[in-house]
């Protein structure tokens, strides 16, 4: 452990390596769903949990080395404390262990980032690997997609390796304005140059498939961010450029794949068409990097010639702003007017539009009355909030139209609100500006120009997600959630190496104490699911074992609802009546506010022959989901039977 001390405090390397192991799980994550499971994401957090542990014990890490660092620190943890005490007066406990669990897993990687930057882990190399991971997913699902047309694409759009189409774009695009700072340093070589901007060249495309619009907003917001902060407008300009035109030369072919499936023509013969213009291009823009890069490094332009290149383009970009929102007006008429009709049209998940490019339609998809439900939970709760992960019953009980199946309100300001209450509130989003803050206030007034082109970067890359998030349930993807965390942790976090004693030990107990809590959070949680994974490749075999599986993952988890959904089933299925019933109702004592449990219990009784039983059932369901088509049939029908 000693060693371990000595060689993380004196030698740069070592740091960076272990921080590049905390964000590297992220593009595995990517290609496990996003990591939305615990059994994806368990192991992460238990590892970063365990390495916190350790490195408390030993005292490897020193102090913070800001007020402001702690400061973040300290509302990211406070957070996720409420978090977890929200299970206090979540009338569904079992999700909101799990969402405190998440949370927790969060708040460890930002830890280890920032006490891993106060031993000097490089920040380049971090985002290099959190650019690198991506890409190379991008590249195997192109490789994949042509083959695999019919899990990789649902509804038109490519869902891909995440398995959600605004996940998969959003994971491969919270790195993009890294990749954009990466590729026009003089400080990285010029072979990484050109593979990154080949990179994002597949990832970029890759996005295009899943025909993502929250994409196409956050990144339009998020680029005079970075060219207004990186004060990189030259180098940024030309590391944009060939990306820009690669997907000016492959988006007509890669949205014909989109109009394929909409006019239920062969996509697969639109896919071959189009992959090989994205390698192709991909291949161009990665050797354009590799000359850029070589040339860099011989011969550097005068600082005049600099500046009269750089205002040139920052005129040219002016120019083209304002003969952009010139064309813009002539075409739409009043922009107020105009943005009132797409507000409508949003509210009224009006599809207009689709026929060319999803893109130019203004729907959506029901998040309207998401976000009105949503608001609703926290008019009711302001304070406390429903609780971690307690949305789901709400919406069935207060939405006005329907909007599909959903568990979040997609969308991170409100499901924060609505959720956690203003005391949750002011941490999280305290929490955010002391990072964004602190990032900035150390951009003009210490750093270099490679610093600053790195907080450029970073603070675009928090801008698309947070933008994106805003319409999106991307807090429960960890593999679009964890990098930004890290990013969030690289712009709060020391900028020179922190030389300080080791901390005293009642410092260490706290650290214990921290990991100790979210191992003790977590791992119940693994165990429980992967017991529950057990009772599903085992019931056609045998549905004993399966319900053996189930009662020990209940053992793990006590408090979860649908672990008593799944041992009522298996009952059923084994003929065990009465202890099915007992499941039933164990599981609406565990979300008494949801109406699946009643529905459940009322097929039940349906199955056993007790109709007045499965009325009084299905009428408790039906008043906690007055929408519910299925709900609305029975009910009726079996007030006639028991009627007659």
């Amino acid at each position: 452990m000693i060693h371990l001390r000595k060689l993380l405090e004196h030698k740069r390397p070592a740091p960076t390596l272990v921080l590049i192991t905390v964000v590297l799980p992220t593009s595995w994550m990517g290609y496990a769903n996003g990591a939305y499971f615990i059994g994806e994401w368990g192991p992460v957090a238990i590892l970063l949990a365990a390495l916190a542990l350790i490195t408390s014990v030993t005292g490897v890490f020193s102090g913070m080395e800001s007020r402001w660092s702690a400061a973040a620190l300290g509302l990211f943890a406070a957070y996720a404390a409420w978090t977890l005490a929200s299970i206090l007066w979540s009338p569904n406990r079992g999700d909101a262990w799990l969402g405190a669990g998440q949370t927790l897993l969060y708040v460890l990687a930002f830890w280890l980032a920032v006490s891993l930057l106060s031993l000097g882990a490089s920040r380049r190399w971090v985002l290099a690997a959190s650019v690198i991971g991506p890409a190379i997913i991008a590249a195997l699902t192109l490789l994949a997609v042509a083959t695999r047309v019919d899990d990789l694409f649902v509804s038109n759009r490519l869902i891909g390796t995440v398995g959600y189409y605004n996940g998969e774009a959003a994971f491969l695009l919270v790195p993009f304005w890294a990749a954009v700072y990466l590729a026009g340093s003089r400080r990285v070589n010029p072979i990484l140059r050109g593979l990154i901007l080949a990179g994002t060249v597949l990832s970029v495309d890759v996005a295009v498939l899943t025909q993502s619009r929250g994409a196409m907003v956050a990144m339009a917001i998020s680029l005079p961010v970075f060219f207004l902060i990186s004060g990189q407008r030259l180098r940024g300009f030309f590391a944009l450029a060939p990306v820009a035109l690669a997907l000016f030369i492959t988006f007509p072919d890669l949205n014909a794949v989109y109009l394929a499936f909409l006019n239920e023509e062969p996509a697969q013969a639109a896919l071959e068409q189009a992959l090989p213009t994205v390698w192709l291009t991909a291949a161009g823009t990665g050797l354009y990097g590799l000359l850029w890069g070589l040339v860099d490094r011989r011969w550097r332009p005068p600082s005049s010639v600099t500046r009269v290149i750089g205002g040139i383009v920052l005129v040219s970009s002016i120019t083209v702003l304002i003969f952009g929102a010139f064309v813009f007006t002539e075409r739409v008429g009043d922009p107020l007017t105009w943005g009132e009709q797409r507000w409508e049209a949003f509210k009224n998940n009006d599809t207009t539009g689709q026929d060319e490019s999803r893109y130019l339609a203004a729907s959506g998809s029901g998040r309207y009355t998401l976000w009105q439900v949503a608001w609703e939970d926290f008019t009711a709760h302001p304070l406390l909030g429903v609780g971690t992960h307690n949305y789901e019953a709400t919406y069935y009980q207060l939405r006005e139209r329907s909007a599909g199946d959903v568990r979040q309100p997609h969308t991170l300001p409100l499901e924060v609100l609505s959720e956690r209450g203003l005391v949750g509130s002011i941490l999280f989003f305290g929490f955010l500006a002391t990072c964004l803050g602190t990032g900035m206030v150390r951009r003009f007034a210490q750093l270099n120009s490679e610093g600053k082109a790195q907080v450029g970067a970073m603070v675009a890359a928090v801008t698309y997600w947070f933008v994106h998030s805003s319409a999106e349930w991307f807090w429960q993807l960890p593999a679009v959630t964890l990098p930004v965390i890290v990013y969030l942790a690289l712009l709060v976090g020391p900028w020179q190496r922190v030389e300080a004693p080791p901390p005293r030990w009642p410092a260490r107990a706290v650290g214990v104490g921290v990991a100790a809590l979210a191992v003790a959070a977590i791992a119940p949680l693994y165990a429980a699911d992967r017991y529950l994974a057990q009772s599903f490749t085992t019931v056609s075999t045998n549905p004993w074992v399966a319900l053996e599986a189930v009662e020990n993952a209940q053992r793990f988890n006590p408090v979860d609802p649908w672990l008593a959904q799944r041992e009522g089933r298996l009952r059923e299925l084994i003929g065990d009546w009465p202890q099915a019933e007992e499941a039933y109702r164990e599981a609406i004592e565990e979300n008494p506010e949801h109406f699946a449990p009643y529905a459940l219990l009322a097929s039940f009784y349906e199955q056993t022959g007790e109709r007045e039983k499965a009325l009084e059932a299905y009428r408790q369901a039906l008043t906690l989901n007055p929408l519910d088509e299925q709900l609305n049939q029975k009910v009726p029908q079996l007030e006639a039977s028991v009627e007659g």
